[in-house]
C-alpha cells in the first residue's frame, strides 16, 4: 500500500512537472509566432502552441488526479514558489526564455556593418592581431586603402593597407575568448547577456522598491521589442547594458544603511571592484558609456569604495586607451569617426521628432510615468532618493547623448538607449504600483495586469517589426557565405560590399570592396589579380546590381552581360558572377547558375 502511494506521488509530481515545462514551450512557441533550434544533429521545432498547451492541461488534470490537494498545491509551488519567492522564480523563467528565444532566433551572420566588425574583430583577436591586413596590397600595388576594408572596418590611418574596426572591442574580446569552444559560440555570447539583463533589472528594482517590481521590469525588458531586436543579433547593445546594469546592481546593494564593518567591509570592498570590473567592460564595448558610469560614483560610500572601484576599472580603461592608441592614433580616438561630425546640437531637433514617437510607439505612454520618480522617492524617503536620482542622471544622460548624435530615420537606432530603458522600467513600474501600496493583493494585481498586457503589447510591436523574422532576412549573409566555403578557390577574390564580411569570415576568401574601386579602374584591377591567378567573383545583392553598373559604366566587366555563377535565393536575393566566364559567355559558351537556397 505504501509503495503504490509513493509510486502515484511520484507520478503526480512528474506529471506536474511535464505539464509546466510543456507550458512553458507552448508559451514561447505562442509568444515568438514558433521556433527552431539546432543544436548538432539534434533539432527541435515547434509553430503551433494549442497542442503543447492542451498537453500541458491534459498533464496538469493527471497531476490533480493522483495527488490530494495538498500534495498537488506543494507540487505547484515547487515551480511557482511562495509567496517571497515567487518573484524571484518568474524572473529565472523569464531569463531561460529570454535566452532559449534569444539562441533560437539568432541571426548567426556576421553580414551587416556592425555584426561584421565584431565577428571578424574577434576572429582577428583570436589570431592575435589588432587589424585585417591582407597581401592583395602587393599584388595592388596602385590599390586604395579603402578597397581592403570589408563592412565595418576603415582604413587604417597608420598601417598602410590595413583596416581597422569602426565599432569598440568590448564584445570581441568576449566572442574571442569563447571561440575557443567552437567558432560558432560567438553567436551565443549576446544571448547570455541578454539573460543576464534580465536579472539584473530585477536584481535593481528589487533594491529599489520590492521583487515585486523587480519582477514585472523584468518582464517588460524581455518582452520589449527593441531588446529582443538587439538580443537575436551579435552587436553589443545588448551586452554594454547588461554590464552597466550589473554595475548598478552591485553598488545599489552597498548604497544603503549602516555603514558596515568587520566581514561586511570585505563584501563590500568585493562589489565594488566587481562593480569597477562590469563598468570598464561596458566602456570597452561601448565607449559612449562612459558618459553614464559617471553618475555609478555618487553610489560609492567613500574614498576606500572610489579606490577598489577604480582599481577594477583602470585595466580596462587603459586596454581601450592602447588599442585606441595603435589602431587610431591616439587613446582617444575611435573608429566611429570625429566627434565634431558624429555630434552636433544641429542633429537635437530632428532626433527630437524621431526617439520619443519610436519610444511610445514601441514601449507605449507607460514608460512616462518613470518621470514621477523623484516625486516617488521623496515620498518613500531619503533611502531609496539617492539611487533614484542616480539611475534618473543616467537616464537623462544616455538620452541627451544621443539626441546630439547622428540623425537615423529606422525606429531599431532606440538600441542608443538600451542601458535607459530597464532604467524606465523600473522606475516606472514602481509608480504605478505606488498606486496600491495600501493593497498588497491589489498591488500583486496590478502588477500581473500590467506585465500580462504590456508584454503582450510588445510582442505584438515586435511582430509587426519583424523582429522574429530578423533570421530569414539576415540569412542571406549565411548562405553566400558557406556557399563561398563550399565552392569558390580558396585564393579567390570577392569584389563585394554588403557580403565582405560573410565571405571573409565563412568562406575565408579575401575580398575587396567595390564601390573603392576607381570608376575607370575595374577591369584593370581584375585583371592584375588574374594575371597573379587570383580568379575573381563579383558578390552583389540585388540593390547593388544597379549601383554597380552606374559607377562602372565604362568598364567592360561593368555591365555584367552575362550570367551569374550562382544566385542565393532569400528574402533578400545575392548574385555572384564568375569574372572569368563573361570571355566564354559572350564566345558562344553556356554558363549555368546554381541556385542557392
Amino acid at each position: 500500500m505504501r509503495r503504490s502511494a509513493t509510486i502515484r506521488y511520484g507520478a503526480g509530481r512528474l506529471a506536474v512537472a511535464a505539464a509546466a515545462l510543456t507550458a512553458a514551450w507552448a508559451a514561447v512557441t505562442l509568444l515568438s509566432g514558433g521556433f527552431s533550434i539546432h543544436v548538432g544533429a539534434i533539432a527541435a521545432s515547434s509553430r503551433d502552441p494549442v497542442r503543447p498547451l492542451l498537453f500541458a492541461i491534459v498533464l496538469l488534470a493527471l497531476g490533480r488526479t493522483l495527488l490530494n490537494r495538498p500534495e498537488f498545491g506543494a507540487a505547484l509551488r515547487a515551480f511557482t514558489g511562495d509567496g517571497d519567492r515567487r518573484p524571484a522564480r518568474i524572473t529565472c523563467a523569464t531569463a531561460a526564455a529570454v535566452l532559449i528565444v534569444s539562441i533560437a532566433w539568432s541571426t548567426r551572420a556576421a553580414g551587416g556593418s556592425d555584426s561584421s566588425c565584431y565577428v571578424l574583430q574577434a576572429e582577428a583577436f583570436a589570431r592575435g592581431r589588432l587589424t585585417l591586413t591582407d597581401p592583395l596590397a602587393q599584388i595592388l600595388p596602385g590599390a586604395t586603402s579603402a578597397m581592403f576594408a570589408p563592412a565595418g572596418f576603415v582604413p587604417s590611418r597608420i598601417a598602410p593597407f590595413a583596416a581597422v574596426p569602426i565599432c569598440g572591442p568590448g564584445l570581441a574580446l568576449i566572442m574571442s575568448a569563447v571561440s575557443v569552444l567552437g567558432r560558432g559560440a560567438v553567436f551565443l555570447v549576446v544571448p547570455v547577456f541578454a539573460a543576464a539583463a534580465v536579472w539584473v533589472t530585477f536584481l535593481i528594482g528589487r533594491r529599489l522598491d520590492d521583487a515585486v517590481t523587480g519582477a514585472t521590469a523584468a518582464v517588460l525588458l524581455a518582452t520589449s521589442p527593441i531588446f529582443l531586436y538587439q538580443s537575436v543579433q551579435p552587436m553589443s547593445d545588448v551586452p554594454a547594458a547588461a554590464l552597466w546594469l550589473a554595475a548598478v546592481a552591485l553598488l545599489s546593494g552597498s548604497s544603503r544603511g549602516a555603514r558596515p564593518s568587520g566581514r561586511a567591509i570585505a563584501n563590500q570592498d568585493w562589489r565594488q571592484f566587481a562593480a569597477g570590473m562590469c563598468a570598464s567592460a561596458a566602456v570597452l564595448m561601448r565607449p559612449n558609456i562612459a558618459v553614464i558610469v559617471l553618475p555609478l560614483l555618487a553610489l560609492l560610500r567613500d574614498r576606500r569604495a572610489l579606490l577598489w572601484f577604480g582599481l577594477a576599472a583602470a585595466p580596462g580603461l587603459a586596454a581601450l586607451a592602447w588599442l585606441n592608441a595603435a589602431r587610431y592614433g591616439s587613446p582617444l580616438a575611435s573608429g566611429y569617426g570625429s566627434t565634431d561630425v558624429l555630434f552636433s546640437f544641429a542633429h537635437v531637433g530632428p532626433n527630437l521628432a524621431r526617439y520619443p514617437r519610436w519610444l511610445l510607439d514601441t514601449e507605449t505612454p507607460f514608460i512616462v510615468a518613470a518621470a514621477f520618480a523623484p516625486w516617488w522617492a521623496w515620498r518613500r524617503g531619503r533611502s531609496r532618493t539617492r539611487l533614484v536620482t542616480v539611475l534618473v542622471c543616467a537616464s537623462v544622460l544616455t538620452v541627451a547623448t544621443y539626441l546630439a548624435y547622428t540623425v537615423f530615420d529606422d525606429w531599431w537606432y532606440i538600441r542608443f538607449l538600451l542601458p535607459a530603458l530597464p532604467v524606465l522600467f523600473i522606475l516606472a513600474v514602481a509608480v504605478w504600483l505606488d498606486l496600491a501600496r495600501r493593497h498588497p493583493r491589489g498591488r500583486a494585481a496590478l502588477a500581473i495586469a500590467i506585465a500580462a498586457a504590456l508584454g503582450a503589447w510588445h510582442v505584438h510591436v515586435a511582430r509587426t517589426h519583424r523582429v522574429f523574422d530578423l533570421q530569414a532576412l539576415e540569412s542571406r549573409f549565411v548562405v553566400t557565405g558557406r556557399y563561398a566555403a563550399r565552392t569558390l578557390p580558396v585564393d579567390a577574390v570577392a569584389l563585394a560590399v554588403q557580403q565582405s564580411g560573410s565571405v571573409r569570415y565563412y568562406g575565408g576568401q579575401s575580398t575587396l570592396a567595390w564601390d573603392a574601386i576607381p570608376p575607370d579602374a575595374l577591369d584593370r584591377t581584375i585583371e592584375e589579380l588574374r594575371r597573379a591567378s587570383r580568379p575573381v567573383f563579383i558578390v552583389l545583392e540585388d540593390e547593388e546590381v544597379s549601383r554597380f553598373r552606374a559607377r562602372f559604366v565604362t568598364q567592360r566587366l561593368g555591365r555584367l552581360d552575362w550570367p551569374p555563377r550562382a544566385e542565393v535565393h532569400a528574402p533578400v536575393r545575392v548574385h555572384v558572377y564568375d569574372a572569368g566566364e563573361r570571355e566564354r559567355y559572350l564566345g558562344g559558351g553556356v554558363v549555368s547558375t546554381e541556385h542557392v537556397r
